[in-house]
């Protein structure tokens, strides 16, 4: 069967190149999935389409990430089965997935690891940004915040954005922090009222003004900047909480002893954010899992209690991958969420 993959043959190109697949070939847990629409991670994969993964420094005990080119982008994935290999217990040929699986059709999706179903009536371009809400999702569950919590997010990127719409239906107060006036406005019509850009105004003294001096009780970096990482400490107050949802990856040198000094006489929690710190499934010793998570996302989205249209900047035939990339990359402003169309090429 035909099939077709975006890939990163070298960095700062993007291809749809065709390759083989076939039911034959699955093995236990995989099953052959149809796309229907497939999300882009813009941090994630622009790190991956440029060289900036690789600046990344590696973490102790894990493998270095990610390999070498061509690579093969992509983890958020929407289709129908078409076949299953063995020992795929509760997913079937029909059914409607959400699943880890790289922008492709037809993909060889490993449903045993994660497939979460999606009722047919939902649009699967509103569906799809669960993956994404899946990520900024874990900003809350790693966090304390309460109702009534005054909550700082830095960066109104896709992540971001989705993290400050989630504090605020923990009930917290939220403050949203970015340069772009294009992300601060879509930020207000979903729903984040109090929106900050530090290039027209002071972003402390707003911190200041709005907390009656105290600072934020909860302070987000949604973008993976080691030197916001450090703004975040300053404005955040005592006893409060930073939480790094953005993964760091450029190299920065700076002095840091600020930063350690304020979080050491301020008693300030400094929370590492990233989705897999959670198990996958629900355990007893767990009070959250990456399941749980999607499963009630997935019915915030389709609720409208998740505001994601204004999010959805383009719907790209596959065929237009590099230009999905390079809009990400040099016109933020513009491209936002940007969604693959795979029905035009899916099999029959």
């Amino acid at each position: 069967m035909r099939g077709y993959a975006v890939c990163f043959p070298e960095p700062y190109r993007a291809v749809l190149v065709e390759r083989e697949v076939s039911p034959e070939d699955l093995g236990p847990g995989q099953a052959l999935v149809r796309g229907e629409f497939s999300i882009i991670s813009a941090g994630t994969e622009l790190a991956n389409f440029t060289h900036l993964a690789d600046e990344a420094p590696t973490v102790a005990g894990q493998p270095r990430w990610p390999g070498p080119f061509p690579r093969y982008p992509g983890y958020g994935h929407l289709g129908t089965v078409l076949a299953v290999g063995p020992d795929c217990e509760g997913i079937a040929p029909g059914d409607r997935i959400l699943t880890f699986s790289p922008h492709g059709t037809p993909v060889v999706a490993n449903v045993r690891r994660f497939a979460l179903p999606v009722p047919a009536q939902i649009d699967g371009r509103r569906a799809v940004f669960t993956r994404m809400a899946g990520v900024a999702i874990t900003a809350l569950r790693a966090s304390s915040v309460a109702a009534g919590d005054q909550v700082v997010v830095i960066g109104l990127g896709l992540v971001g954005n989705l993290a400050a719409q989630l504090m605020r239906l923990a009930g917290a107060d939220v403050l949203g922090v970015d340069l772009s006036p294009r992300r601060l406005e879509i930020a207000q019509r979903c729903g984040i009222e109090r929106v900050v850009n530090p290039n027209a105004e002071d972003l402390a003294a707003a911190v200041s003004d709005w907390t009656g001096g105290r600072g934020a009780r909860i302070t987000v970096e949604a973008i993976g900047r080691s030197e916001l990482i450090a703004q975040a400490v300053e404005l955040t107050r005592r006893h409060g909480e930073v939480i790094l949802l953005g993964s760091p990856r450029a190299r920065v040198t700076m002095d840091v002893t600020p930063m350690l000094s304020r979080i050491h006489h301020l008693g300030i929690h400094l929370i590492g954010a990233l989705e897999w710190t959670f198990p996958l499934g629900p355990t007893e010793r767990a009070h959250f899992s990456i399941r749980e998570n999607y499963e009630q996302i997935l019915h915030w989205i389709a609720t409208g209690r998740l505001a994601v249209e204004p999010l959805l900047s383009h719907v790209l035939s596959p065929r237009q991958c590099q230009e999905a990339y390079d809009g990400l990359r040099t016109r933020p402003d513009d491209y936002l969420g940007v969604v693959f169309d795979w029905r035009e090429l899916a099999p029959a």
